[in-house]
């Protein structure tokens, strides 16, 4: 018997292996190809819609939806376009909109009622180191410190922040306080 199965021993291997062989190269070669692309979509975006309040010289003041990335000047044309004698030079109408924005288009002649003749307030939410070095008492330094600020720890809920995470000492703060905002 030993001898039998020696005689047939390499029959039986590729009668073994033939299965094996005809079904690597009867397989669908996209079987065999690179796996195709996983496309991940982000099911927790956040909505895109955002809200700003028109005011001022304008047809149709009020609250508008807009999308992330448009200008002042889209919001502007939602409301309806300027009213006769609004001052459009005033406004930075490339700006791009964001969320709880107010935008006040004045009339010629007239100021922000929100400002009395005096400079807007600054929001240290939004402006640049250059715009808050304008501000007494704030320099390089710390102008770059409120933007680190406000990019590792988020935005300031309130101007009472800049004490809180002790960005400006109590005398600097004490001379912006009433230059800058929060919105």
């Amino acid at each position: 018997m030993a001898d039998q199965l020696e005689r047939y021993r390499w029959f039986i291997v590729a009668l073994l292996a033939l299965p094996l062989l005809g079904g690597i190269f009867l397989l669908p070669k996209d079987r065999l190809s690179d796996p195709a692309e996983l496309q991940i979509t982000n099911t927790n975006a956040v909505p895109a819609d955002i809200r700003v309040y028109i005011s001022g010289a304008v047809q149709n003041p009020g609250v508008y939806p807009l999308k992330d990335g448009d200008r002042w000047i889209d919001a502007l044309e939602v409301a309806g376009g300027p009213s006769k004698g609004a001052d459009l030079d005033a406004v930075n109408l490339s700006k791009r909109v964001q969320d709880e924005d107010q935008i006040f288009v004045p009339a010629r002649g007239g100021d922000s009622p929100a400002t009395n003749g005096q400079k807007p307030l600054v929001n240290i939410n939004t402006a640049n180191e250059a715009e808050l070095q304008a501000l007494p008492g704030i320099g390089e330094v710390r102008a770059r410190g409120i933007v680190q600020s406000r990019t590792t720890e988020g935005p300031f809920a309130s101007v009472e922040d800049l004490l809180t995470r002790k960005v400006v000492p109590q005398s600097v703060f004490t001379d912006i306080e009433p230059l800058i905002t929060v919105q």
